[in-house]
């Protein structure tokens, strides 16, 4: 009874503060690749690659003032202009080698989760089976328009040239 209470009382184990110090960060560049994040809010989305290189070797104390680096910091949350324009992501992708049906199928499959997350959540409650495909037609179509646009730009510079 009592005795069992006193054992486990938190105040019998007074907390310990716990922290996490770095001396130094690795920092390496990652390619990125067609992804398969549902939580990409436009176009096409983006993962990292497997393969890297090895950038800088940072130290993370600042010897001035003492300070270290650290995880967790307030600010992590905020939009810090590194987002990459529809547009931009798509340009990239086709860089790499990705063709416009690659990209395509990969923004279908996201808009297919993101869906189903809205259904999981039950905000898809008055969207028709019609809008829906509205949606997907929306998708293909856009690609179809960019990749005829590419082709004729090719022609122009090759009658050019």
């Amino acid at each position: 009874g009592t005795e069992d209470k006193k054992r486990t009382s938190p105040s019998l184990y007074p907390r310990t503060k716990t922290s996490v110090r770095f001396g130094r960060v690795d920092v390496r560049e990652y390619e990125l690749t067609l992804g398969d994040n549902p939580s990409c809010s436009n176009g096409p989305p983006l993962t990292l690659d497997w393969s890297y290189q090895d950038i800088v070797n940072l130290p993370l104390a600042d010897e001035s003032e003492g300070k270290f680096g650290c995880i967790g910091c307030k600010d992590r949350h905020r939009n810090n202009g590194m987002g990459i324009s529809e547009n931009k992501r798509i340009e990239l992708l086709l860089e790499w080698g990705h063709t416009y049906e690659e990209i395509m199928q990969a923004e279908l499959t996201k808009l297919k989760y993101q869906l189903l997350r809205q259904r999981t959540l039950g905000k898809l409650k008055s969207v028709q089976k019609d809008d829906i495909s509205v949606l997907f037609e929306g998708v293909r179509m856009k690609y179809a328009v960019r990749k005829a646009r590419t082709n004729q730009s090719r022609e122009v510079v090759s009658r050019m040239a």
